[in-house]
């Protein structure tokens, strides 16, 4: 008789409880942790990641081929001798040991012996980039997630909605996870707007009494365009706080925009596919507490991924400190911040923290000299009113041999049909200078025409570079 292994018996729940505090433990606890006492901590966690990676083939390799031999990382300033890898060795290793990947612990032959959740991330040509999610994976990011909405004033008995699907994308169930196993909160599932409609969103809100919302700033910004448009009172509903992903704000405006139409605080969150939700906004919004008991964070020169000191803008480099399915060692996300130190905060928890999202090196244009990155731009277009807020940059070359060039133009949408469109191509075009610090070419199209390339309704994720520059 085959044995079954039961998800609830996977995990001794109590210690990881005390390993990984939920609130309002963690304010007590791990989220007051001295500096010496963390790294301790920390040390602790990551030299069982690593031995855990000596047995895996992808880090076997790597380490290898970097001089590296079991015992040679001894202590947390180790990591540096560990080489980096980003999601396109990720890619590599799928292929080298399909259908999981060799970074991986086990393959799909072992799945009746471990209750896993498959979930993928990326996509966009060929399969997915899968991984796999254990119970210590799948749990510790729920408690990431929860430890982030209490500090943002999330309690038991809210009704939090959530446009992320609950898909092979992680982000929803994160979030979900979190809500409804570490909160004491009931998660309103709804999706994004290719599940729920946008409409539809608004109606179910007001009718089941969402408290507060989960979903990106991009999102946020389209259900209160449809809200306009409808004749819907964003004020009828009982909207208290919205758990966002703001993407690049660094003015603060896209935050001032969304708290002067839903008429609640915005907070702003970091995370990714493979660590979760790591970085958070508190009520003071003075920076993203990181759960460091969690994650271990460096950074790196977005062109020759040399170290860089905390608090110089680079690209952010993860290593899970909880995650063996699969270890995540020094995984260059190329997503672009900066670290904050740490301090006392007004609401009482001392971690370090992040600053707001830079960017993505990966869909960095260089123009001129000039690294340009598409989320840049979100900031300048939303700020006029005469357009959508709709925008997808596209990156070409142009001139041909030794005269070949990067170039990028934006597409950015008009209001409506009535607005001038050579004023608004050329108000745009000195904003973007001045926001970018390089000229960028501007294409003014229609209302709703870009949809189908930015998958704003659709999606969860809304896509804002559309490179040619890999057909050329």
């Amino acid at each position: 008789m085959n044995t079954i292994p039961y998800y609830w018996q996977s995990l001794d729940w109590p210690s990881l409880m005390r390993d990984y505090p939920p609130p309002p433990h963690y304010e007590r606890s791990h989220g007051q942790l001295s500096a010496d006492a963390m790294h301790a901590l920390q040390q602790q966690r990551f030299l069982a990641r690593v031995e855990e990676a000596w047995k895996v083939p992808f880090y076997q390799r790597r380490w290898h081929a970097a001089g590296l031999m079991p015992g040679d990382i001894r202590r947390l300033e180790d990591i540096t001798l560990i080489p980096s890898f980003t999601s396109d060795d990720l890619k590599d290793a799928i292929a080298d040991g399909p259908p999981f990947g060799t970074h991986h612990p086990f393959g799909r032959e072992a799945l009746a012996h471990h209750p896993v959740r498959i979930q993928t991330s990326g996509g966009s040509t060929g399969l997915p980039r899968v991984t796999l999610f254990n119970a210590t994976a799948i749990e510790v990011q729920g408690i990431q997630s929860a430890r982030a909405l209490y500090a943002q004033g999330a309690r038991p008995g809210d009704v939090i909605q959530i446009t992320y699907t609950l898909g092979l994308p992680n982000a929803g169930w994160c979030a979900h996870d979190g809500i409804h196993k570490w909160l004491g909160a009931s998660p309103l599932a709804t999706g994004s707007g290719a599940v729920t409609s946008s409409e539809r969103q608004l109606e179910y809100a007001l009718a089941w009494g969402t408290d507060s919302w989960y979903a990106r700033g991009d999102y946020l910004a389209r259900l209160a365009q449809v809200a306009h448009e409808t004749g819907f009172d964003l004020s009828r509903l009982r909207t208290r706080r919205l758990h966002s992903f703001l993407g690049t704000d660094e003015s603060g405006l896209i935050r001032k925009q969304l708290e002067e139409a839903w008429g609640a605080p915005v907070f702003d969150n970091y995370g990714s596919h493979e660590i979760g939700h790591v970085a958070f906004d508190c009520e003071a919004r003075d920076g993203k507490h990181l759960s460091e008991d969690t994650v271990y964070i460096e950074f790196s020169d977005v062109d020759t991924g040399a170290p860089l000191a905390w608090g110089e803008r680079g690209n952010l480099v993860a290593t899970s400190l909880h995650r063996g399915v699969p270890p995540i060692i020094r995984y260059n996300l190329r997503d672009c911040m900066r670290g904050i130190a740490r301090a006392r905060c007004a609401c009482g928890l001392e971690t370090l923290k992040l600053s707001t999202f830079l960017g993505r090196s990966d869909d960095m244009v260089k123009l001129r000299g000039t690294n340009v990155y598409p989320l840049a731009c979100q900031s300048a277009i939303v700020q006029d009113p005469r357009t959508s807020g709709d925008y997808l940059c596209v990156a070409h070359y142009r001139g041909e041999g030794l005269a070949r060039r990067e170039a990028m133009t934006v597409r950015i949408e008009r209001r409506s049909p009535e607005i001038d469109a050579k004023a608004l191509e050329d108000d745009m075009r000195d904003a973007l200078h001045r926001t970018l610090g390089v000229k960028v070419e501007v294409e003014i199209v229609e209302k709703g025409s870009l949809a189908r390339l930015t998958g704003l309704d659709t999606q969860n994720k809304a896509k804002r570079l559309l490179d040619l520059r890999r057909t050329s």
